[in-house]
């Protein structure tokens, strides 16, 4: 299997920095594009629309209503930094790349994004795409003989790398990169 993208969901937590490196090194090396996207959770936007919908403060502990546009201007600022560390990865290789953003749940908006010949790196693990019912085939980080075997398959689709553990995602993309020997 070709991969043409890989496609990594992206924020600007400093653990998932180690994930955008890995990624992008094996994107250098398979001569994909890397494609970061950042999702905008839809049930914090609808939980702030409620008039219940309170947050605390973490320094002060004071009550606060919450409001849709504060949260959507926070979501922007956190995409915002997301976009500049990809950024910052990314510009360190010769790898092209792009940053989208989208809004919904966070498995359904990676697989919308993704195409036959795509990798996604993903911290959740969809059942399958009810969208467009292309394949999707789903390898757990660490499992490294299944990965090999998925890419080296002739079926299209979309392949998919699940962990929650960022340092296993990380590892497991390394030595993807380092070959099959590795």
């Amino acid at each position: 299997m070709k991969i043409r993208r890989i496609v990594v969901r992206v924020d600007a937590a400093p653990r998932r920095r180690a994930v955008l490196v890995a990624a992008a090194a094996l994107a250098d090396k398979l001569e994909a594009e890397l494609v970061g996207l950042f999702v905008e959770d839809v049930d914090l936007l609808h939980f702030a629309g409620l008039p219940f919908a309170r947050e605390v403060g973490f320094t002060s502990a004071t009550r606060r209503p919450l409001d849709v546009a504060a949260m959507e201007r926070s979501l922007r600022a956190l995409a915002k930094d997301a976009h500049e560390t990809l950024a910052l990865v990314a510009r360190g290789t010769p790898v092209r790349w792009s940053f989208r953003v989208a809004r919904g749940p966070e498995a359904l908006e990676l697989l919308a994004v993704a195409t036959d010949e795509d990798l996604v790196v993903a911290s959740v693990t969809p059942a399958d795409d009810p969208v467009r019912g292309v394949a999707v085939r789903i390898v757990r980080a660490g499992e490294w003989d299944e990965l090999r075997a998925a890419l080296d398959a002739e079926a299209g689709g979309i392949l998919v790398l699940a962990g929650s553990d960022d340092a296993l995602v990380g590892e497991t993309l390394r030595r993807l990169c380092e070959g099959p020997g590795a």
